[in-house]
Formats: structure tokens, C-alpha cells, sequence
């Protein structure tokens, strides 16, 4: 009696959204070039191409539309609203930090004594932040926390008085707090929506995949070709590519997360 093969189970649901949309794309690469026509009825036995696997035109098209819209969400890089307005703000508070340590700087040569003494007893407290404006984001905006916080602190807050830049640390705090909100909201909203939106596609992808490869199955066994044994071997030899690679991963994140453990270098009893 002859054995045909079938094709193996992987949940595919277990993959990242790299990994699902890579394996989508080669799967898809593996189907025959179209003749076209719609789906054939199955005591056809003359059929090549997807008709030869029991692919409708219309079921390629919607499997390879819903794969079109997962890989650009995997390879796109989302300027959002959030990003420009972080442009606008951090170069507001980056002007608020370079005036406020400019002028301090200026004023120890002041002509007027309150002036020069209380500029040059906080330039000191002040030096350590000058050039912050230069650091990459999130260690900008600790910097400036930490420099509002030592500001606060006599003599300090009294000598900002005397030169009249309180209102600048005011405006300085304003802009660093909405820096921060903003990060906080891009950071989500970029989360948010990578996962809403891969989720959606790949439940419309789901149900696709599975019956082109029911399809595939069934015409290989009821109505066996050249053609279909070879699509089913291929998606088998993809099968188990993908599932390798991705034990590879997990087994990977499982051994750096051991490494973090007390004992975690050490080497297995074999």
C-alpha cells in the first residue's frame, strides 16, 4: 500500500513576529506560479500549479495581502506624533540648560558683587552639569532631574534667586517633565500598537495558512502529483527549519536567564 506524506504540526502561533512573517514569506515562496481559474473540482487530473494544491486564486491573494501587511509592520520604523513633539521639547529644554549655565558663567565677572559672588559659589555646584544637553535622551533628562534637585538645596536656591534664573529652572523642569510623559507615551503606544495590529493580522493569517496546508495534505493524498509531493516536502524540510531556529532562541534567552542565577555558570552533570 502507498504512504504519502503529510505534513507535520508546528504551532506556528508560538513564533515572534519576525519569526511567524520569515516563515510565512518562504512558505509562500514554495507555492507554484498561478495558472489561474478558481479552485478545481477534485476529480480534475490534469492540474498543475496552485490549482494542483487546491489554492483558489482568491485564497493566494488574501494570504499574501494579510503577509504584505505583517511584514511592513515588522520592517517599519514608526515616526509618530510623540517623536516630533520630543524634537520640539528637547531642544526647548536644551536651550533652557545652555542658558542657564552660560549665564552663570558670565556673571562671575560681574560688576555687581551679589551678582558675582552668588554666580561663582554656583558655578561650582553647576559645573558637573554643564554640557548635558549633549548626552543621548534618557541620561539628559536624569541629569536635568538631578540638577533641579541640587538647585533646590542652599546656598543654591538663593544664588539662582539672586541672578534671577528661577523662572529658567521653572520653564527647565516644565519641559523635562513633558519630555518624560512623552517618551512614556511613545514607548506605549509603539507597544501598543505593534501588537494590537500583529495580532489582528495574524488571526486573519491563521485560519489561511491552516487550510493551505489541508489542502496541500489532501490533494497530495487523494490526488497525488509530482507537484504536491514535492510542495509537502518542501513545507515539511520549512517546518522543521523554522522549529529549529526557533528552539535555538528560547534555548538561547533560557541560557542567558540562567547565567543571571547564583550558580548559573555552572556546567551540567552529564
Amino acid at each position: 500500500m502507498e504512504t504519502h506524506q503529510k505534513i507535520k504540526e508546528f504551532a506556528v502561533s508560538q513564533l515572534n513576529n519576525t519569526e511567524y512573517a520569515n516563515h510565512m514569506t518562504r512558505f509562500q515562496g514554495l507555492i507554484p506560479a498561478s495558472g489561474g481559474g478558481d479552485r478545481p473540482e477534485i476529480e480534475s487530473v490534469d492540474l498543475t500549479g496552485p490549482p494542483a494544491l487546491g489554492f483558489s486564486d482568491e485564497l493566494i491573494k488574501e494570504f499574501g495581502d494579510n503577509l504584505a501587511l505583517l511584514t511592513d509592520l515588522v520592517n517599519t520604523s514608526t515616526i509618530s506624533d510623540e517623536t516630533n513633539q520630543l524634537r520640539e521639547v528637547d531642544t526647548h529644554r536644551d536651550e533652557c540648560i545652555v542658558f542657564f549655565t552660560s549665564d552663570i558663567s558670565q556673571k562671575r565677572k560681574s560688576p555687581i558683587v551679589a551678582q558675582k559672588t552668588a554666580a561663582v559659589s554656583l558655578y561650582n555646584a553647576v559645573k558637573p552639569y554643564v554640557g548635558i544637553y549633549r548626552l543621548a535622551d534618557q541620561q539628559e533628562t536624569q541629569q536635568i532631574v538631578g540638577l533641579l534637585i541640587d538647585m533646590e538645596k542652599e546656598p543654591n536656591k538663593t544664588n539662582v534667586a539672586t541672578l534671577g534664573l528661577t523662572s529658567v529652572l521653572a520653564e527647565l523642569k516644565t519641559a523635562n517633565d513633558e519630555f518624560s510623559r512623552l517618551t512614556e507615551q511613545r514607548t506605549a503606544n509603539k507597544a501598543a500598537n505593534a501588537i494590537d495590529n500583529g495580532k489582528v493580522i495574524r488571526q486573519r493569517m491563521e485560519p489561511l495558512y491552516a487550510e493551505m496546508l489541508l489542502l496541500a495534505q489532501s490533494y497530495n493524498i487523494v490526488q497525488p502529483t509530482a507537484e504536491t509531493a514535492a510542495f509537502v516536502t518542501s513545507v515539511n524540510a520549512l517546518i522543521d527549519e523554522t522549529k529549529a531556529r526557533y528552539n535555538q532562541r528560547i534555548g538561547i534567552a533560557k541560557a542567558n536567564k540562567d547565567k543571571k542565577k547564583p550558580g548559573g555558570d555552572r556546567p551540567e552533570i552529564e
